[in-house]
């Protein structure tokens, strides 16, 4: 897995617009109850893939990834794979929160 994480990481910063925005809908539209995406967030490789959607990725798809990973939340919290992605989850949403407080 490894190998194919770095394959994909690499075709999110480089591909062009159109290439990035297939392979996130991919993620972000995998299942309803998005399995694939809580194993790749659990994963010691492919993490960093899903960390790098975050750098990546429309205001729109951060915000679709970020409901589907708030189901997963508790689970995510236990796996020290994960504990960046809650981390930048917890960041951006605190963000978010503080923004709609202001207007």
């Amino acid at each position: 897995l490894k190998f194919a994480s770095n394959v994909v990481e690499k075709c999110l910063k480089y591909g062009d617009a159109l290439e990035r925005d297939l392979i996130i809908e991919e993620f972000i539209s995998g299942s309803d109850n998005n399995d694939s995406l809580l194993m790749l967030m659990k994963d010691q490789f492919a993490n960093y893939v899903v960390q790098k959607l975050f750098d990546i990725g429309t205001e729109k798809q951060k915000e679709a990834f970020l409901n589907c990973i708030k189901s997963h939340l508790p689970e995510l919290k236990r796996f020290s794979y994960a504990k960046q992605i809650v981390a930048r989850y917890e960041s951006l949403t605190e963000a978010e929160d503080s923004v709609q407080d202001q207007a």
